[in-house]
């Protein structure tokens, strides 16, 4: 096995499926729901059937009255607005959801999105010079900008008003913005905390319609940007984003605005379903390329373009951009996983720090995504060069990088993020201390069993449980994403019945039995396993994951397996 299984534990007998539903579910589905603490009628019909009617009044996130006002102040007197956001998807979306919202209610709206290279995250003071030397008035940032006190206090030297749009951690010090509007902050009574920072620009046009009673339903064709924020950011697909996502994959679905149409095309993805896996692993990693590799403004035109040429001609530049991006992201992750066999002892090291001159700033980000799932462990990358390092930080369920940066923010120019990613500046000098550091705090906050990977196991089931009855409620769990994933679920003495195909290089197709039902199966990336099974006869227990699969308008169901025990 390549996993450790670790089956969840028996859920309590008093967390009962509320009535309504007891003569539809099963266990299974019993557990499923407690484990959301889904245990209430309201709360498994708000889950199962999530609806506009159930988000939050946006003035319960701290300071919208002060943003709204502002903002209003800002179109009726015609003043110049600048939408400053991240070059990740998720500022791009904010970005594109700010620039087109507001430019449809009249304003005179531009958007700044910095150099990832040359300015680096967040709020700039080169960003806040551009803005004055253009009579800017009133800066929006989008998914950034609550911890940027200097560049603010510069931007209110310089005469102009700012209003943060943000969802990461805010610093000790708040910046002295016109608004801050981020539910993670302690005085903050929003009762949802975990919104990308797309769906904190959501609540604030929700704001702003709401005030002046502009009708709300203008907003719902923006759901799609939302959508695509909020799933490329990996945040909890609960609550109102679990709202947002639904909606916004129905508009992709089924009426895709030019850019998102091309960007479809583009990835042969057009006429296929989509759904967060689409999203996170297809089209995210476009609109990344970009910021990545030349400049995000791109994928903002893209977004926002009302042109269909316009935008497959834009797609194309995304497409060649992200297979640039592809080449240097291979190179470097063959450097990073070189220092990890030359350098790292990983019987002992619970963090691994990996650092090099000029590692590109735009792929450390993947690369330590990938190094931290080969490895599980957190990875930090760093890129240095004239003597100061650029890193990128991507963490484990088991450990809050955030707070870890924090506890060493001594070592560090600067740092930013949340729990499973962050961004640190550091002096190449202390790159040394900063690993001794972290193994320090890794040691205190990481059992050594937890570095061996693992799948959480939902049930052990036979595959006659997966009637069509439980296949009903179980498609109503999506959208899956972190906090609500896709189950895994185990079932023994599996048979293989018939030849295992080959497709591709690397992924094999096959027929299992088990209780005398037969089921399609696909296993991702397990080539090398194919000699080891026999075609007729051979038994397996796996551990695997139930979803539907489309082919010459067929659909069908089919096992994805995660992992194997061969027996």
């Amino acid at each position: 096995m390549n996993y450790r299984w670790i089956f969840k534990a028996p859920i309590l007998e008093d967390s009962v499926t509320p009535i309504h539903i007891q003569n539809e579910a099963n266990p299974i589905l019993t557990r499923l729901f407690a484990e959301r603490n889904l245990l209430s009628p309201e709360s498994i019909d708000h889950f199962l059937a999530p609806s506009l009617i159930h988000m939050h009044d946006p003035f319960l996130m701290l300071n919208m009255d002060q943003g709204v006002n502002r903002l209003i102040t800002a179109l009726r007197e015609g003043e110049n607005i600048l939408i400053y956001g991240d070059y990740d998807v998720d500022g791009i979306t904010s970005v594109s959801l700010l620039y087109e919202a507001l430019f449809k209610l009249g304003g005179k709206v531009s958007f700044y999105i910095p150099n990832r290279i040359t300015e680096g995250y967040g709020l700039s003071e080169n960003g806040v010079t551009y803005a004055a030397s253009k009579g800017i008035n009133l800066i929006i940032t989008a998914d950034c900008g609550v911890t940027a006190n200097e560049e603010i206090k510069l931007a209110r030297n310089l005469g102009i008003d700012v209003i943060v749009c943000d969802h990461h951690e805010p610093s000790e010090t708040i910046p002295e913005a016109c608004a801050i509007l981020n539910p993670k902050q302690k005085e903050c009574k929003y009762p949802y905390k975990e919104l990308a920072g797309v769906g904190v620009a959501f609540k604030f046009l929700q704001g702003l319609y709401s005030s002046q009673g502009y009708d709300a339903s203008e907003l719902v064709p923006y759901l799609d940007l939302v959508a695509l924020g909020t799933a490329a950011d990996i945040v909890p697909l609960l609550d109102e984003n679990r709202v947002f996502v639904k909606y916004g994959l129905d508009i992709i679905n089924s009426n895709p605005r030019h850019g998102i149409f091309a960007l479809l095309e583009s990835s042969s993805l057009l006429g296929k379903e989509i759904n967060v896996s689409s999203i996170v692993f297809i089209l995210a990693p476009r609109l990344n390329a970009v910021g990545r590799i030349s400049s995000a403004k791109k994928a903002v035109h893209l977004l926002t373009s009302s042109s269909l040429q316009q935008s497959r001609t834009i797609a194309k530049v995304l497409e060649s951009e992200n297979k640039i991006r592809r080449d240097i992201d291979e190179t470097t992750c063959q450097e990073a996983l070189a220092l990890v066999a030359d350098s790292i002892d990983l019987n002992n090291t619970k963090v691994l720090i990996l650092a090099k001159k000029d590692w590109h700033l735009g792929v450390i980000g993947i690369v330590a995504s990938r190094i931290m799932e080969r490895f599980n462990r957190p990875t930090i990358l760093i890129s240095i060069k004239d003597g100061i390092g650029k890193g990128s930080a991507r963490s484990t369920l088991n450990f809050d990088i955030y707070h870890a940066l924090h506890s060493v923010r001594h070592l560090l120019c600067n740092f930013g993020g949340h729990k499973f990613a962050a961004g640190l500046t550091v002096r190449e000098e202390n790159v040394d201390l900063l690993r001794q550091q972290m193994q320090i705090i890794s040691d205190k906050m990481i059992d050594k069993k937890d570095l061996a990977p693992t799948l959480e196991i939902e049930s052990e089931i036979s595959l006659r449980q997966l009637d069509a009855k439980f296949l009903k409620w179980l498609k109503l769990f999506a959208p899956y994403g972190p906090q609500n994933m896709r189950p895994i679920f185990v079932t023994r003495n599996i048979e293989i019945m018939g030849d295992v195909v080959v497709l591709g290089n690397n992924h094999l197709k096959l027929k299992i039995k088990n209780d005398g039902i037969v089921i399609d199966a696909i296993a991702y990336n397990f080539g090398k396993l194919k000699a080891d099974l026999k075609p007729y006869g051979q038994r397996m227990d796996a551990a695997y994951v139930i979803e539907e699969n489309t082919w010459n308008g067929q659909t069908t169901i089919q096992m994805r397996i995660k992992d194997v025990n061969l027996i």
